[in-house]
C-alpha cells in the first residue's frame, strides 16, 4: 500500500475585491497577492459599475485564479462583497480594497492565526503608502495594538517587504469591543470564517453601504464569533484623494476628524444598531434554529443594549467645538 505523504489539505482563502474606478490602484493590488507566500488562493474582483475606462483595466487582467464579475450598475461596496461572496469557494474569506497593498505574509500570517484560535475573525496592523507608492508610516495611526512599529517586517534596501517578524495578539470579545464600536483596521485588514459571514445574507438594506461596508462585515462576524487583532503588519493601506475618509488630517500621533465624518459615523451606528435589531426580530425562527433560543437572545440584547464610548465620546466633543465655535 502506497501512502501520500501528506492527507492535510491546505485550506482555500478566496480574496474578494470590490473595486469602482481605481484603475490606477489595481495592478499594484493583483501584484501584491500573486507574490503571497501562500498559495491557495483565489481571486474575485467585482466591478461595481465603474466607467468604461477603468473597466477595461480591470478585464484585462488575465490569470487562471482570477475571477471577473462585472455589474452593470453601482449597487455599493456591501452590495459587491456579497455578490463575490457568493462565487466564493474558499474556507476563509479576504474583504480587499483595490487600492490597497498586500504584504507576502499578509495569507500566511492570518491564516496560521485562524488555525490557532477560534475566533470570526482576525485583523492584522498595516503601514502606510501614498498615491507614489511612496511609503508613508510603518505604523498606521489607528493600529488597534500600539507596539505595530516593532513588528514591521525588517526594512532592506534590496527587499522593503522582508518578512521577518514576530508579532503579539489580542482576542476580542462583545464586552471588549460592544457592538458598533471599531476597534480594528479597515476592510483589507481582515480574514474571516466563511461560516461567519452567512449572517450577512439576513442584512435587510444592503444598498445603503456604498462605502464603509467593513463596518456591517466586521460588527455582525464580531458579534457572532468574536475576532483577534494581531500586531504583525500585513498589509499597506493606501491614503489617496478618493478615501472616504479623505477630509480626516493626521499630524504626528493625533488624528484629527472632520466634523462631517464624525457625522457619518454616527450615522452609520444609528443605521447599524436598527437594522440589525430589525433583521434578528424579523428572521427570528431562523436565528433560533440556527444558535438556538439564549443564544439568539443573547446576541439581540448585546445589539440593543450596547455602549460605544468612543462614539458617544465623538458626539460630545463635536458638540463641544460647536459650543465654542458659538
Amino acid at each position: 500500500m502506497t501512502i501520500k505523504n501528506s492527507i492535510l489539505k491546505k485550506p482555500k482563502i478566496s480574496i474578494i475585491i470590490t473595486f469602482y474606478n481605481l484603475g490606477e490602484y489595481i495592478s499594484d493590488c493583483i501584484s501584491s497577492i500573486l507574490q503571497q507566500e501562500y498559495t491557495n488562493w483565489e481571486i474575485i474582483i467585482v466591478n461595481d459599475g465603474s466607467n468604461k475606462e477603468n473597466s477595461q483595466i480591470v478585464n484585462r487582467i488575465k490569470h487562471e485564479k482570477v475571477k471577473i464579475l462585472n455589474l452593470k450598475e453601482n449597487c455599493g461596496q456591501l452590495c459587491s462583497f456579497m455578490k463575490g461572496l457568493k462565487y466564493a469557494t474558499g474556507e476563509f474569506v479576504c474583504m480587499i480594497d483595490a487600492d490597497d497593498v498586500l504584504l507576502p505574509n499578509y495569507l500566511s500570517t492570518l491564516l496560521y492565526i485562524h488555525l490557532r484560535n477560534n475566533v470570526a475573525f482576525v485583523s492584522s496592523a498595516c503601514g502606510e503608502i501614498n498615491e507614489k507608492n511612496e511609503l508613508v508610516s510603518l505604523n498606521y495611526i489607528n493600529n488597534p495594538i500600539k507596539e505595530c512599529a516593532e513588528n514591521f517586517p525588517q526594512v532592506l534596501i534590496e527587499n522593503i517587504f522582508n518578512t521577518n517578524q514576530t508579532y503579539t495578539i489580542e482576542q476580542l470579545n462583545t464586552r471588549k469591543a460592544p457592538f458598533g464600536s471599531w476597534e480594528w483596521n479597515p476592510s483589507s485588514s481582515a480574514m474571516f470564517r466563511k461560516t461567519a459571514l452567512d449572517i450577512l445574507k439576513y442584512y435587510p438594506d444592503k444598498g445603503f453601504w456604498k462605502t464603509g461596508a467593513d463596518k456591517v462585515v466586521f460588527s455582525l462576524a464580531h458579534l457572532i464569533g468574536g475576532s483577534i487583532n494581531t500586531s504583525a503588519v500585513c498589509y499597506l493601506y493606501r491614503h489617496h484623494k478618493k478615501n472616504n475618509s479623505k477630509t480626516t488630517l493626521s499630524t504626528g500621533n493625533k488624528k484629527y476628524l472632520n466634523e462631517e465624518y464624525i457625522k457619518t459615523i454616527i450615522n452609520w451606528n444609528k443605521k447599524l444598531r436598527l437594522d440589525t435589531i430589525y433583521m434578528f426580530i424579523s428572521h427570528k425562527k431562523d436565528f433560533i434554529e440556527k444558535y438556538n433560543k439564549i443564544n439568539y437572545l443573547k446576541m439581540l440584547f448585546r445589539v440593543i443594549f450596547c455602549i460605544n464610548a468612543k462614539i458617544c465620546a465623538k458626539i460630545i466633543k463635536t458638540f463641544a467645538h460647536k459650543l465654542i465655535c458659538i
